[in-house]
């Protein structure tokens, strides 16, 4: 009984304080699986390599906010990530000309895999950048904001944290 009413307290408080709580529709790729909540796919723009969603009040603009999903294999072992970071820092300061500025984070996910976080801007848009490291191949999520929407900055957090990798 006492569970009922927690589960119904909760199921309150999210109908009170208008929050949802994402439920996503897991996506399988061909390292692992990660999750969307409020994104579709834009087949016009996928190809069998790279997967693009949009928001779905976005999949008809002619230039939308965007987020790609891509997977690929590198010369480095997870452990030593940082080695990886800066190679992708190295390539993007080659690019330091299409945006004004760059920044760079690492973190772990929710999912315990380690990831880093480049955000590039310049007066047309925000491009965000995940990388999850695994060993000698990563999965990148890449976000290109136009509007500076918060919910795609939300649902590709959402793709970063649910990612996990094939076992």
């Amino acid at each position: 009984m006492k569970k009922v009413l927690t589960i119904i307290s909760l199921i309150v408080i999210t109908l009170v304080t208008g929050c949802s709580i994402p439920t996503g529709k897991e996506i399988k790729i061909d390292y692992g699986t990660y999750k969307i909540d409020k994104l579709v796919k834009n087949a016009e723009h996928s190809t069998p390599a790279q997967t693009f969603y949009t928001l779905k009040e976005d999949k008809n603009k002619e230039l939308p906010d965007n987020i790609g999903v891509s997977t690929g294999t590198n010369y480095y072992k997870k452990e030593n990530h940082e080695e990886f970071k800066n190679a992708i820092l190295q390539q993007l300061g080659m690019q330091s000309s299409l945006f004004d500025t760059l920044n760079s984070s690492g973190f772990t996910t929710e999912k315990g895999n380690i990831a880093y976080k480049f955000i590039m801007t310049n007066d047309k848009a925000t491009a965000t950048q995940y990388y999850i490291v695994g060993d000698n191949k990563f999965i990148l999520i890449y976000e290109t904001n136009y509007t500076g929407n918060p919910e795609l900055d939300k649902e590709t957090e959402y793709i970063v944290n649910t990612f996990e990798w094939n076992e």
